[in-house]
């Protein structure tokens, strides 16, 4: 098993070669599914600290610890769009830890019409996502795991199917100061297009994360560097999972060959973001990313586009976690988490 998975991470440049350029299908895979990693400025894939919403973004944080933890999320983004992402984590002894989540985005209604303008009701159009999770740890420092995905996407009377895996690796240092995370995502393939014959290339992403807690003081400082696979991603919408109702987005190709490594285009794949955590159950969130204030923000006024905040709080058996991301001027996400221990719930 540990052969089969460095294999695996050995081979993620030949892995993800194909996905650079072109067009991607299921975009919406690339939005984040909690409200803590929002409040970070994308996705949370170095903490391991039993957090089942995080499980999404690295298979390697399922943790035993998660035995009979259950989450729900609901996403109010951008219009009228919305986003919910429930799971439910198990372990077993010997074994390891299994979950089982389901995503959905609605992009809302529309009015179905043809080129004269004449109309013909309305339509909804949406995509949903099944993932089966499995992680296990070779030791106290490292954790290996994976996602399976079975996504399927409907736009009126175009449909399609695919399939896709997760990687996670995760590493813990002895103190427990120090974290870090590697994931690919996305890895898979449209098993039906929505067009006979233009199959397109998955969103395949590859992401690395560090997280630090200061030893004396109730801090800890997140890093997380996304879109790995592909150096130039400025003017890239596809980068960031931005959702459409049409069936792809757009890459834009690569840069010249000759073109210089620039901080601008380094800084484009990186999310910086930090946690305030005087206890165990109130936690406060600030992330920026520098990718969304660039290239998605509105030129006439970035405003606090690019910047994220959230709160995480603990009443009682129930934790929850609410993530504001701000996108551009006319564009806010809200998140809202709820996770429980269901064996707390137990009568006695």
């Amino acid at each position: 098993m540990n052969r089969i998975l460095a294999a695996l991470f050995i081979l993620i440049p030949f892995l993800t070669q194909a996905q650079l350029g072109g067009q991607q299908v299921f975009t919406f895979l690339k939005l984040p599914t909690s409200a803590r990693g929002a409040a970070l400025g994308g996705n949370q894939i170095s903490v391991r600290d039993n957090d089942l919403n995080l499980v999404a973004d690295n298979p390697a944080l399922l943790t035993p610890e998660l035995h009979n933890n259950a989450t729900a999320t609901y996403i109010n983004y951008i219009s009228d769009i919305n986003m919910g992402y429930i799971a439910y984590a198990r372990d077993y002894e010997d074994i390891g830890t299994f979950s089982l989540g389901i995503q959905s985005i609605g992009y809302g209604d529309f009015t179905r019409a043809d080129e004269t303008g004449q109309t013909y009701g309305d339509f909804r159009a949406a995509e949903y996502a099944l993932d089966v999770s499995y992680a296990r740890e070779l030791s106290d420092a490292f954790t290996f795991g994976a996602t399976a995905k079975f996504i399927y996407s409907n736009f009126v009377d175009y449909n399609s199917f695919g399939a896709a895996i997760d990687l996670g690796a995760h590493y813990l240092s002895h103190n427990e100061l120090f974290s870090a995370g590697l994931v690919i995502n996305n890895l898979g393939y449209q098993l039906k297009p929505y067009v006979e014959g233009e199959r397109e290339g998955m969103p395949t992403e590859v992401q690395l994360g560090a997280s630090y807690k200061l030893p004396k003081a109730p801090i800890r400082f997140n890093l997380l560097l996304h879109n790995m696979q592909q150096w130039d991603i400025t003017n890239d919408d596809a980068a960031e999972g931005v959702p459409t109702i049409t069936q792809s987005g757009t890459q834009t190709a690569q840069g010249d060959v000759g073109s210089l490594l620039t901080f601008d285009k380094l800084a484009h794949h990186m999310n910086i973001g930090a946690e305030i955590i005087p206890s165990d159950k109130f936690h406060l969130r600030i992330g920026y990313n520098y990718y969304r204030r660039q290239t998605i923000g509105n030129t006439t006024g970035t405003g606090i586009s690019g910047f994220s905040f959230g709160a995480g709080i603990r009443i009682k058996k129930i934790h929850i976690n609410y993530g504001l991301a701000s996108y551009h001027l006319a564009g806010t996400s809200h998140h809202m988490s709820l996770t429980a221990n269901l064996s707390e719930f137990k009568r006695k």
